[in-house]
């Protein structure tokens, strides 16, 4: 169904394919013939309610973005669900080409397009492919304003995030039989970025979490815009295929300015208090070119920062990246 969708487009013109999940607004005038473009989904919840979450795919064809919407039929029966159909699909797609998949929640201030970018970016530089969470996490206005307008959107996705979680880990379900297990060498990750992991956080602490982290071989928590104090209450909580990362960088000058708006240390920009039993922490401050860098996981900076990536993306140990070691001072390993 999806190649069929796409049968004009030549390979060489067809850069990228993503798989949105999305509790964002759609802005219909932005889409001319069933097609749109980076603007596609707005800054405000869906129409419907921050609940509601809508399907797409985004295509990168000759360096523009080109999304469509996933139609909803007229009648749904139990085999024509939309995400039973796209989760499967994928699946599929995941285990033809050889590849791990990453599900992404990105952090403050992304318009669905810096959605987009940061996604493709992740896919090129560590192969793996991606389902982007996106939630709408730049309302615009005063910055400070906006950031805390953020953080109310942030706890009112949870239960879009709830629900997307839940409906992924039993499509992933399968019969015990010899096909299916060869599709078991396919690894799913999760990660959150920024503020994605206050989305996270609230959803780890309310009602609605469960287990649904647990079909994730790895959960990343990339630069962390939360409380560094009393994290491990919820981090220990968090239920997980393998393994949990934290990453850090004391130097990071995003979580420098969310530290003086909240006049709290930033898990992600401290190095002290690493006391979760249940996460592995990584502190690349020390590293060559990392300075003040708040995306690494995209940015260049170096080998090691880019091959921890690499390894955790794609369900592997951080652990065995040669470049860092493990100090039982700070409970973390460094440069």
């Amino acid at each position: 169904m999806l190649r069929q969708s796409y049968v004009f487009i030549t390979k060489r013109e067809r850069e990228f394919i993503m798989l949105i999940v999305t509790n964002r607004n759609i802005v219909t005038s932005n889409f001319k013939n069933g097609i749109g473009d980076e603007g596609a989904f707005g800054d405000q919840v869906n129409a419907k309610g921050p609940n509601e979450v809508r399907f797409a795919h985004a295509d990168k064809v000759n360096g523009n973005w080109q999304v469509r919407l996933v139609k909803e039929p007229k009648k749904l029966t139990k085999a024509n669900i939309p995400s039973k159909l796209e989760f499967n699909q994928l699946r599929g797609k995941l285990v033809e080409n050889g590849k791990n998949c990453v599900f992404f929640v990105h952090g403050f201030n992304q318009s669905f397009k810096k959605n987009l970018d940061k996604s493709y970016a992740m896919q090129e530089k560590h192969g793996v492919e991606v389902i982007a969470f996106s939630w709408p996490s730049n309302p615009g206005g005063f910055k400070l304003e906006e950031y805390r307008d953020a953080k109310r959107k942030a706890k009112a996705s949870v239960g879009a995030l709830d629900s997307t979680l839940e409906k992924l880990g039993c499509y992933l379900k399968a019969p015990f039989n010899k096909p299916t297990l060869k599709d078991c060498n396919v690894k799913f990750s999760f990660m959150a970025f920024s503020l994605g992991n206050f989305l996270l956080q609230d959803y780890i602490v309310s009602g609605l979490y469960g287990t649904e982290t647990r079909i994730f071989d790895n959960v990343i928590l990339c630069q962390a815009d939360v409380d560094n104090l009393n994290h491990d209450q919820w981090t220990d909580c968090i239920h997980v295929g393998k393994r949990l990362y934290v990453t850090i960088n004391e130097d990071d000058w995003v979580l420098k300015w969310a530290e003086l708006e909240s006049g709290k240390d930033r898990l992600g920009r401290t190095s002290h208090n690493l006391r979760s039993k249940n996460a592995t922490y990584f502190d690349f401050t020390d590293g060559s070119n990392v300075s003040d860098t708040h995306g690494v996981f995209y940015k260049d900076t170096n080998s090691e920062v880019k091959e921890f990536f690499t390894e955790v993306l794609n369900g592997r140990r951080g652990e065995s990246v040669e470049g860092f070691r493990y100090d039982t001072h700070t409970n973390s390993y460094r440069f």
